[in-house]
């Protein structure tokens, strides 16, 4: 199964691609500041957190991605 890393996910245009690459038989990890306010995410995995800050960037790409 491919792998996705959505940064933005929890915004309008972020959370619907996450969406349409879930409905393409995707493994998908959404990443934000903050969760998605309007309707819940179908990401596999989300992580909240500033990709600014090297820790969160070791949690979200911590394995490979296709």
């Amino acid at each position: 199964m491919k792998k996705a890393i959505v940064c933005g996910a929890g915004g309008f245009i972020g959370s619907h691609l996450v969406r349409r690459l879930k409905a393409d038989g995707m493994w998908v990890r959404g990443v934000d500041l903050k969760f998605p306010e309007f309707a819940e995410t179908e990401a596999d995995d989300f992580i909240e957190g500033d990709l600014r800050d090297v820790s969160v960037c070791e949690r979200v790409f911590d394995q490979p991605v296709e």
